[in-house]
């Protein structure tokens, strides 16, 4: 690489198969380059810069234009219902908005709401490990016994988890799904096409139909679902409007499936390539929540946070003009040499931290208490199931996104 980096050349190799597969060596280069003295762009990777950055109120979440650039003009005039669900989504809003939005969110998704969820977590966690050795013990030839716990486990379990807080039918769960994922690749894709742009309008309209016939028949007959929440809650006689009770409502679809989804995968298969530490965990389960932590410190399923520059300003080193994005490397600075000892070992035993895996600030993830209930339930139980579990020799792939990281497959033996 040059001695200096614009977005462009960084997402160009973040996106090559050996980026996928690899960031955090791409992450080491930049490091070195600027401990040299060389530019670094608009990209901050150290930890105390990226924490810094996310906790700044002055700095900019709306970064929906910036998405949408990429579009001609007469494109972005055609997907307007895409670009105004996107408008409505807390993580996309500022002061006084976000704060407005989330406190709304906020009584509808608490601590108590989590807690409810475990026993349902557990159960649907049990069903789908009964349904993978069903499959693996009807299968022939070389792929007998080989599982795909991506497929078969954390990519339908968030999805199912959340479908249920929200009380969102099973039969039109699919669909969610789908929709939660263009939304994903919306954001995450680096470039944005005008072919994804105009599936994803499509999408959103879609997702209004069904959101329209569900908030319907909450307001009618309110339940102790998660939506039902979001209906009720008020604060000052503020109440969420319907653009937002639908936009947020596929939000938490999209953080709460996907995000977790990958964070589930990313966790079993770091575990899996480290057989000591999985050795580790297995003899002393009382690690569990430090293997939880490092985990999404070591290969987190979010790695990269955007942030607009409020006015013509310095921070941390960089010269920013009003309206222009700055890149906060949230998997760079989880493993940051200055803050982690040996960053790129990972240790479940770990004290080091802590992680801004689930972001900082305003915008720490609404959200992260969810995810940890079922790393929680997941990691135990799949490993008590499958004493002898190990890799089924595949090297993964990985999804070809920036923000988001995730394998495609985690394919294992029992």
């Amino acid at each position: 690489m040059s001695e200096s980096w614009s977005v462009g050349q960084v997402v160009r190799r973040l996106l090559e198969p050996e980026g996928l597969a690899d960031p955090y060596s791409i992450y080491r280069e930049i490091r070195a380059a600027a401990e040299a003295g060389a530019p670094t762009g608009r990209f901050l990777f150290r930890y105390d810069d990226v924490r810094a950055a996310l906790q700044d109120p002055a700095l900019s979440s709306d970064r929906v234009g910036a998405i949408l650039r990429p579009l001609p003009e007469e494109v972005r005039a055609e997907v307007g219902l895409l670009e105004r669900t996107l408008r409505d989504i807390v993580v996309f809003t500022d002061q006084p908005d976000h704060r407005r939005l989330r406190r709304l969110l906020t009584q509808a998704f608490t601590p108590r709401t989590v807690e409810a969820a475990r026993p349902m977590i557990e159960q649907a966690t049990e069903r789908l490990l009964d349904a993978v050795d069903r499959s693996a013990d009807a299968g022939a030839g070389p792929d007998k016994g080989v599982l795909d716990l991506h497929r078969d486990l954390t990519y339908p379990l968030p999805a199912m988890v959340v479908a249920a807080l929200l009380g969102i039918p099973e039969e039109s769960r699919a669909a969610f799904q789908a929709w939660a994922l263009d939304i994903v690749l919306v954001v995450g894709s680096g470039t944005l096409t005008p072919e994804l742009a105009a599936r994803a309008n499509e999408s959103m309209a879609r997702m209004r139909e069904l959101m329209a016939e569900l908030v319907g028949r909450r307001r009618r007959e309110p339940g102790s679902d998660l939506l039902s929440a979001m209906i009720a809650a008020s604060d000052d006689g503020d109440r969420l409007s319907v653009d937002e009770l639908y936009a947020n409502a596929l939000f938490l679809m999209t953080a709460g499936h996907e995000t977790a989804t990958n964070m589930l995968s990313n966790a079993l298969l770091t575990l899996l390539r480290h057989p000591d530490q999985l050795k580790l965990l297995r003899a002393e389960p009382e690690l569990l929540d430090g293997a939880i932590e490092e985990s999404i410190r070591f290969e987190g399923p979010v790695q990269i946070a955007a942030r607009i520059a409020d006015r013509d300003r310095e921070l941390r080193g960089l010269a920013l003009r009003a309206g222009q994005p700055l890149i906060a490397m949230i998997g760079a600075a989880n493993r940051d040499p200055d803050t982690f000892t040996d960053p790129d070992r990972y240790d479940i035993t770990r004290r080091e931290g802590p992680h801004v895996g689930f972001a900082q600030g305003a915008h720490y993830c609404l959200g992260a208490a969810l995810a940890r209930a079922e790393m929680g339930v997941v990691l135990p139980a799949v490993l008590d199931r499958y004493p002898a579990l190990r890799l089924a020799g595949e090297r993964p792939s990985w999804q070809p996104t920036l923000d988001f990281r995730g394998p495609e497959r985690l394919l294992v033996r029992r």
